[in-house]
C-alpha cells in the first residue's frame, strides 16, 4: 500500500510543479513565465543549440608561407581568418524561435501588454504568414549575419527527413524597439512547385546557420555555427499543427 502512495504521488508531482502548459491556456490568461517559457522552452524555441564557436585569426609566414597562429614572431603577415568549434565550452546562448508560428508572436504581444497595463483590454491578435520564419534574436547575431562574409543562402538551411533539404528564401533584418529585440528571420517557402514543404507530422526538422563577421570586431564573437532541432509533431495548439 504504502509503495502505491508514493507511486502515486511521483506521478503527480511533475503536473502539480510544472502545471497546465501555456499553450494549452488562452493567451489573455498568461502571465510572465508563461509567455517567457513559451519563448524560451517550449516546442517553438528548442532550448539545446550544437556546436558553439568562435573567430580565430591567423598569420602567413613571410619566408615560408606557412599559417601559424603565433603572435610572438614578427616575419607573420597576412590574417588568415577562421573558425573553431568547440564543444568543451557553451558560449552565450542564442535564441532560435519559430517566429511564423502564432504562439511565438502572441507570447510576444503578451509581454508587451503585461508591460503596459494600459494595453490589458486590447486583443491579442497575429496574422497568418505566408512563409515559414524561423528568427534569431539578439544584436550580436544581427550584426555578424547582417555582414556576413558566406552568402547565407549557402549555409543557412533546413534539413528534412531522408537527408532532403528546405533552402533559404531571404533574410530580413528587424532593428531593435521598446516593445522588443532585435531579430534576424530566415523565410523559408510554405510550398514549392504546388506541393508543400514541410509535414505538419514530421519529428524532426534542423535548422542550419553558419556565418563569420566579414568585418571582424575585436574581443567579441565574430562567428556562429549552430544546428537547432525542431519538432513539428509537438507544435500544435488544439491538437492543430502552428507553424
Amino acid at each position: 500500500m504504502l509503495t502505491r502512495i508514493l507511486l502515486t504521488v511521483a506521478l503527480a508531482i511533475p503536473t502539480i510543479f510544472f502545471g497546465t502548459p501555456p499553450w494549452e491556456k488562452a493567451p489573455e490568461k498568461w502571465d510572465h513565465a508563461d509567455a517567457y517559457r513559451v519563448l524560451q522552452d517550449s516546442p517553438w524555441s528548442p532550448t539545446e543549440v550544437k556546436f558553439d564557436t568562435k573567430s580565430t585569426y591567423r598569420y602567413t609566414d613571410r619566408q615560408t608561407g606557412r599559417v601559424d597562429d603565433s603572435s610572438f614572431n614578427r616575419d607573420l603577415t597576412h590574417p588568415v581568418r577562421g573558425v573553431e568549434l568547440t564543444r568543451a565550452r557553451m558560449l552565450r546562448p542564442i535564441p532560435v524561435l519559430w517566429w511564423s508560428s502564432r504562439m511565438v508572436r502572441l507570447a510576444q504581444q503578451r509581454l508587451v501588454q503585461l508591460r503596459k497595463p494600459s494595453t490589458a483590454t486590447q486583443r491579442l491578435e497575429v496574422p497568418n504568414l505566408p512563409d515559414y520564419v524561423l528568427a534569431m534574436e539578439g544584436d550580436e547575431p544581427l550584426r555578424i549575419l547582417a555582414g556576413a562574409a558566406e552568402d547565407l543562402h549557402d549555409t543557412v538551411f533546413l534539413e528534412l527527413p531522408d537527408g532532403a533539404i528546405l533552402d533559404l528564401q531571404e533574410v530580413r533584418y528587424v532593428e531593435a524597439t521598446d516593445d522588443q529585440n532585435a531579430r534576424t528571420e530566415f523565410h523559408f517557402p510554405r510550398e514549392v512547385d504546388g506541393r508543400s514543404t514541410i509535414d505538419p507530422d514530421t519529428e524532426r526538422i534542423i535548422f542550419h546557420c553558419r556565418a563569420s563577421a566579414k568585418i571582424p570586431s575585436p574581443y567579441r564573437d565574430n562567428a556562429i555555427s549552430l544546428r537547432a532541432e525542431f519538432k513539428p509533431l509537438t507544435m500544435r495548439v488544439r491538437n492543430m499543427p502552428d507553424l
